[in-house]
């Protein structure tokens, strides 16, 4: 979740309902003066009166509400007590994820709210029966009585012997209980907030990468730390929604008392998740079976956040278009609970079964993986060979199939992509993540697979072929998408460590907290030791990174061009590739770190030098990312041209020139540092027809094969097309159509060869 140290988290914009004008009064009165003044006389002005007295009156006592009113004027004078009706809140319907609450469910009016079993006893919110109201005069809506005593309460006792008292456990959850009942769930973390601030100083230690452990082992205080860290995922809205049934804050009930169990929410939700959906579906599982559900949290959880948004099944098989979520979390229950899964589910985090439950296939199909394919979870990569490789689909076109089933592929055969989704959705079916990856090699396009074939291990290598430079899979849970090298890192020690994870993770929230309560020098303190003790977490960077532009932005006395200030980003960014040196794509925010902070402050051949020094080390540690190179030259061109200089785009084509000799023998790396070059010398007619030049001589230089081979040659002429449409765009037909002849004839040779 995306956090602002000027902002505490959690703290949330008022209520839709708190900015709603005032309602406007003395309507009956105008109705009378009209009728008076009317011209169809006397009679038809009682009648009138008389059907709009009616009709309020049926309504005010269908509501249960009278209101008196003082009028002014009438033929009298004197005070007349008339019916108004009170505001009604808008008509919603009951799970409208697009609109906030407020402190109420939707689709109820105050006093009807006041007559659920959670309600407030005494009146509804915001009630004003049996109040005289003078014209003109505004109206106030009352606080609940019981949101007002939560703001009111001292806080909690959370450390020491008094926290394990009766008293003080009692008193716990009673407080716990008047925040459900009264849906006052911002007021409850206000008051656990101020309890932890009070808390805090007797507990943590001066010093020390332990110094904060007794916090985690005082169960009071940690218990009410993780509440606050939850209803900072879930808003007092998205709680509301699920308020009016009992199922529901049972479940929450269960949940705000099991510190594993919102661990495992806080380590699992991303700030793309739908919480007011994700709370939904947990009700609905815990509705479903609430004897499973403890033991089946993750699997829930999981479920929860994957199916917020509609899963396309994408060759719908049995009348299934989309996954229905919970039916996919009470199916593999079913199987878990039989043993027929090769890694039951119930022993698996939440964030592991986000990629076995997003299986984009029927239920049927999964039915058959588990009856037709045993293989022990170790070798679930030999699924990917099952698949027999169709030359024909992929040169011309072919497609098999009918359905588009398991059996189906594993009969016909298929193409790379094909043998991944029968590799990984079979393996999901088993309860084994797996996700597809997709890139651009050396023979154009592929697909493998990524599947946990060990418990604590990744394998990324299923059916990979080399040259790639960027692999990447789509993000069932955050959607988007996933890089190869991200899931590398799930294979590092500290990643695989259920504790050192944990105990970042504690660090980070406590940097929350600590930003919450206004204590800048603490909050740079525990984000600083959660990198410490994390290193090859990239969330630590990032919040680091945060809290040092916050600390920089602080210090009113000092100027980002500051040597000093300049210096510590530079150490910033040499750690993290440090940290990141075989892993260079998690390091892009060192990058960033340098353009924002470094490079701006400094001389242009240090700039330089930097960035040439950058370029070897991703080349010698990690050769097969050049696409990495390419953003790197990117970025040193684009600042020779901030610079304005008469001799910018010179310079920018003398940088490419060498570097497509130099580092363009990767075809993802060609092609973007192609793209870029062009790009830069637009504009330019004699620039650009230089550009075209230079890359039509690198590729034949550093590129072009002449295999016969289908998929080279077919990806040798992706770049051909790319070059004649450049001699295209300066004008030069004739060029442009030579090259074209060329790469037809090498396609027609090379399809030959293959067919």
């Amino acid at each position: 979740m995306k956090r602002s140290i000027n902002k505490a988290p959690g703290a949330r914009p008022p209520s839709p309902g708190s900015m709603a004008p005032a309602p406007r009064r003395g309507g009956a009165t105008r109705i009378i003066r009209q009728a008076k003044a009317n011209s169809l006389g006397a009679f038809g002005a009682i009648a009138f009166v008389a059907f709009a007295v009616g009709g309020v009156w049926y309504y005010l006592e269908s509501q249960k509400t009278r209101v008196i009113v003082v009028h002014q004027g009438g033929q009298s004078g004197a005070p007349q007590e008339q019916v108004q009706p009170l505001p009604q809140a808008e008509s919603r319907e009951v799970f409208d994820f697009s609109k906030a609450a407020g402190d109420g469910p939707k689709g109820t009016d105050p006093a009807a709210a006041a007559a659920t079993p959670f309600g407030t006893p005494g009146g509804a919110v915001g009630s004003t029966a049996g109040v005289g109201v003078a014209p003109g005069a505004s109206s106030v809506r009352a606080e609940n009585p019981a949101i007002a005593a939560l703001k009111a309460e001292k806080p909690l006792v959370l450390t020491g012997l008094d926290a394990g008292r009766d008293t003080a456990i009692s008193r716990d959850r009673a407080l716990l209980k008047a925040a459900m009942d009264s849906r006052g769930w911002d007021a409850y973390r206000a008051l656990l907030e101020r309890s932890l601030g009070a808390a805090i100083p007797t507990l943590a230690g001066k010093d020390g990468r332990n110094r904060f452990d007794t916090l985690w082992g005082e169960l009071p205080f940690y218990q009410s730390f993780l509440r606050w860290q939850f209803l900072d995922r879930f808003t007092q809205s998205d709680i509301a929604e699920i308020s009016h049934d009992t199922y529901a804050l049972e479940m929450l009930s269960w949940v705000l008392n099991n510190p594993k169990a919102m661990e495992e929410v806080l380590l699992t939700m991303k700030p793309e998740d739908d919480s007011a959906k994700v709370l939904v579906f947990l009700k609905d599982a815990w509705t479903a079976n609430s004897e499973k559900f403890p033991k089946f949290f993750n699997l829930a959880l999981a479920c929860a956040v994957v199916f917020d948004r509609d899963i396309a099944i994408a060759e719908p098989l049995g009348g299934e278009s989309t996954v229905n979520g919970l039916s996919r979390y009470l199916w593999y229950i079913e199987k878990d609970e039989k043993g027929k899964l090769t890694a039951p589910v119930h022993r698996s985090s939440a964030r592991d079964l986000t990629w076995v439950v997003c299986a984009p296939v029927a239920t049927s199909e999964l039915e058959w993986a588990l009856d037709k394919l045993h293989m022990g979870r170790g070798s679930w990569g030999n699924a990917y060979g099952m698949v027999e490789y169709l030359m024909e689909r992929a040169v011309k076109g072919l497609n098999p199939y009918e359905e588009y089933s398991f059996a189906e592929i594993l009969k016909e055969g298929g193409i790379c992509g094909d043998q991944s989704y029968f590799c990984v959705n079979t393996a999901r079916a088993q309860g084994i993540p797996a996700l597809i990856l997709a890139g651009e090699t050396d023979l154009g396009g592929h697909a493998w697979a990524a599947v946990k074939t060990e418990a604590n291990e990744w394998n990324t290598t299923i059916g990979r072929i080399g040259g790639v430079s960027k692999g990447e899979g789509n993000n069932p849970q955050a959607g988007g998408s996933i890089s190869e090298q991200e899931i590398w890192l799930w294979n590092d020690r500290g990643h695989q460590s259920e504790l050192t994870t944990l105990s970042v993770h504690r660090h980070l929230w406590l940097s929350d907290l600590y930003a919450a309560l206004g204590k800048f020098d603490e909050t740079f303190a525990t984000a600083s030791l959660a990198n410490e003790l994390g290193r090859s977490f990239p969330e630590t960077w990032s919040r680091l990174y945060e809290v040092k532009e916050e600390k920089e932005q602080k210090d009113v006395y000092r100027q980002s061009a500051d040597p000093e200030i300049v210096r510590t980003w530079r150490e910033f960014s040499a750690d993290m590739r440090r940290e990141f040196r075989d892993n260079p794509r998690m390091a892009a925010l060192a990058a960033r770190a340098e353009d924002e902070h470094v490079f701006p402050y400094s001389e242009e051949g240090e700039v330089g030098r930097a960035m040439n020094r950058e370029r070897r080390r991703i080349e010698r540690n990690s050769g097969e990312q050049k696409d990495l190179i390419a953003g790197n030259l990117k970025r040193e061109a684009e600042l020779i041209k901030k610079r304005g200089e008469s001799t910018a785009t010179r310079d920018i084509g003398r940088l490419y020139d060498s570097a497509l000799r130099e580092y363009g023998g990767s075809i993802t790396g060609f092609k973007m540092m192609a793209e870029d070059y062009f790009s830069f010398c637009k504009g330019d007619s004699e620039a650009s027809r230089k550009a075209v030049r230079d890359i039509e001589l690198a590729f034949k230089r550093v590129v072009e094969t002449g295999s016969k081979d289908w998929f080279r040659a077919n990806t040798e002429s992706g770049i051909y097309k790319m070059i004649v449409g450049y001699y295209r765009s300066i004008g030069d037909e004739g060029r442009a159509k030579l090259l074209e002849k060329r790469y037809e004839r090498l396609l027609r040779l090379a399809e030959r060869g293959a067919l």
